[in-house]
C-alpha cells in the first residue's frame, strides 16, 4: 500500500475529476478557474483565461460552427434550474425553458426546451388513458405506425412500447407529451437490433401489469407481422375480461401505409378535437441573427435573420415537449441578449390567425466558469438523454458523437445530477423528470 499516499497527496491537491473518452478519470489543479468542455476528443478542460475566439461567418451558405464545445461545470455537477417564459393565448400555453440565461461572448447556441400546452375545456377532449404498444413483426413501417399512435394521445395519457422478441421494455410508462423522446428509443431499438426470441404471452402479461389502473382505461395495441398463436389468444382473452381494450394491426401486408396508420387511428381514438392549426413559433435574437439549427420534433426552418420551429396541429387536451437548439451571435460581455419568440397560430375557437409574443431575457459573458455554474441541469439534462438516442447529437459534439464514444454516460451523469437538484431543490417535477429520464436510458441500454 505504499502507492497509496502519493496518490492521496495528488488527489488532495487536484479539484473534482472529469470523466474522459475512455472513461478514465481526470484530475484538474485545485484553484484552477475554468470549466470542462465536451469535445470530439472526450471531456478537456478549459481555462478562464483562455477565451474562445468567434467563428466569423462570411457567407450565409456557409455552415454553422460553434467557437467551443459543450461546456459543464467542472464537477459535473449543476445546481440550476430553468425559469420558465411562457406564451399564453385562450386554450394554448407554450412554456419556454432555457439551458442558459448567461451566454457566451464568442457566440454560440443555447438549447431551449418547448412544452406546448392545450388545456381541454369541457367537452373537447377524453380523459386519459394508460396504453401499451407491442412489437411483434419487423417492418420499415414500424415507426410510422408508432408515431400515429402516440399523435392519437395526449398530456393525461401514459404510454409503454415493448418487444415480444426478448421481452423487452423499448419505453417504459411514460407521459405520452415526451413523444419525440419515445420515438427516438424506439427507433434506437430498432436499429440495434438487440431482439430475442418472441414470447407474445409474456409480453402481454408484462404490458397488462404495466397499464393496470382502474381510473382509467387501458388499452393494448399489438403491431404484428403473423396471426396470433393459440397461447397468445389465451393471454389476450385474460386481459379482456379485465377490461382491457385490446387491437392489433399488420405491420406489412398488401394494404398500403396509410391504411394501416388509419387501422391505427381506429384502435386508438384521438384525445380531443383539433382547436389549432399551423401553430409555428419563430425565434428572432437581439442582436441579430439568430437560427433554429435543429429540433428534436416538428420542422426547423433557417430564415436570413432568424429561425423557425414547425409543430403543426395542436388537439384539446394536447402536451408535448420538445427541444432545440438556437443560435446566439457574438457580442460585448455584460451586454443584454434576448430571444423574441413569437407563436404564430390559426385559432379554430376565435376563427383566425393569433399572434402573441415573449423575451427570453440573456446576458452575455466571456468567462467560462462562471457560464458553466449557471446552466441550467433541467434542461440540459433532458437534451441528452435525447441526443444518446440519437436525436439533438449536434448540440454537444457536432457530427462526431462515435468518435467521443457516444454520449450515453454523459447523459447518465446528467441525469445523476438532475435527480440531485431535485433533492437539494425539493421540486417534485424535476424529480419525476429525472426518474423517466433514467428509466430511459435504462430501458434503451
Amino acid at each position: 500500500m505504499r502507492w497509496a499516499l502519493p496518490f492521496l497527496v495528488l488527489l488532495a491537491g487536484c479539484a473534482h475529476p472529469v470523466m474522459a473518452r475512455d472513461g478514465t478519470m481526470v484530475f484538474q489543479e485545485k484553484g484552477a478557474s475554468g470549466a470542462s468542455v465536451l469535445t470530439a476528443n472526450g471531456i478537456e478542460y478549459r481555462d478562464s483565461k483562455s477565451p474562445p475566439v468567434a467563428v466569423v461567418r462570411r457567407s450565409a451558405d456557409e455552415p454553422w460552427r460553434a467557437p467551443i464545445g459543450f461546456i459543464l461545470p467542472k464537477d459535473g455537477r449543476f445546481t440550476e434550474a430553468s425559469r420558465p417564459t411562457v406564451l399564453a393565448t385562450p386554450g394554448l400555453a407554450i412554456v419556454l425553458r432555457p439551458s442558459d440565461t448567461r451566454v457566451p461572448a464568442w457566440g454560440g447556441e443555447v438549447l431551449v426546451r418547448v412544452d406546448v400546452i392545450a388545456p381541454a375545456a369541457e367537452g373537447t377532449a377524453r380523459w386519459g388513458e394508460n396504453v401499451a404498444v407491442v412489437l411483434d413483426g419487423e417492418s420499415p413501417d414500424v415507426p410510422a405506425l408508432v408515431d400515429a399512435a402516440l399523435a392519437q394521445l395526449a398530456g393525461r395519457d401514459r404510454v409503454t412500447i415493448l418487444d415480444a422478441h426478448g421481452k423487452r421494455v423499448v419505453v417504459p410508462m411514460m407521459p405520452a407529451s415526451h413523444r419525440s423522446m419515445a420515438l427516438a428509443a424506439l427507433r434506437n431499438h430498432i436499429r440495434t437490433r438487440a431482439r430475442g426470441p418472441r414470447d407474445m404471452p409474456a409480453t402481454l402479461r408484462a404490458a397488462g401489469a404495466a397499464i393496470a389502473s382502474p381510473e382509467v382505461t387501458q388499452r393494448v395495441l399489438v403491431l404484428t407481422d403473423a396471426p396470433l398463436s393459440p397461447a397468445d389468444v389465451s393471454d389476450v382473452s385474460r386481459l379482456a375480461q379485465r377490461g382491457v381494450q385490446i387491437g392489433a394491426v399488420r405491420v406489412r401486408g398488401q394494404d398500403d401505409l396509410d391504411e394501416r396508420i388509419e387501422a391505427v387511428r381506429t384502435q386508438i381514438p384521438q384525445a380531443g378535437m383539433t382547436t389549432f392549426r399551423d401553430v409555428r413559433l419563430t425565434f428572432e435574437g437581439t442582436p441579430a441573427p439568430s437560427h433554429v439549427l435543429e429540433a428534436s420534433g416538428g420542422e426547423a426552418r433557417w430564415a436570413l435573420d432568424a429561425g423557425e420551429l414547425v409543430l403543426g396541429n395542436v388537439r384539446a387536451g394536447e402536451a408535448r415537449t420538445e427541444v432545440v437548439r438556437v443560435t446566439v451571435p457574438a457580442w460585448v460581455p455584460g451586454e443584454d441578449f434576448r430571444f423574441t419568440v413569437t407563436a404564430h397560430v390559426d385559432d379554430l375557437a376565435w376563427g383566425g390567425p393569433r399572434d402573441f409574443k415573449a423575451d427570453v431575457p440573456c446576458t452575455y459573458d466571456d468567462d467560462i466558469e462562471r457560464i458553466a455554474k449557471s446552466r441550467h441541469g433541467d434542461v440540459i439534462a433532458y437534451a441528452s438523454a435525447m441526443a444518446t438516442l440519437r436525436r439533438l447529437d449536434a448540440a454537444f459534439i457536432g457530427d462526431h458523437v462515435g468518435r467521443a464514444g457516444g454520449l450515453r454516460r454523459i447523459a447518465e451523469m446528467h441525469a445523476t445530477s438532475m435527480k440531485l437538484l431535485a433533492r437539494d431543490t425539493k421540486d417534485f417535477a424535476i424529480q419525476e423528470q429525472a426518474d423517466i429520464l433514467v428509466a430511459l436510458l435504462q430501458a434503451s441500454r
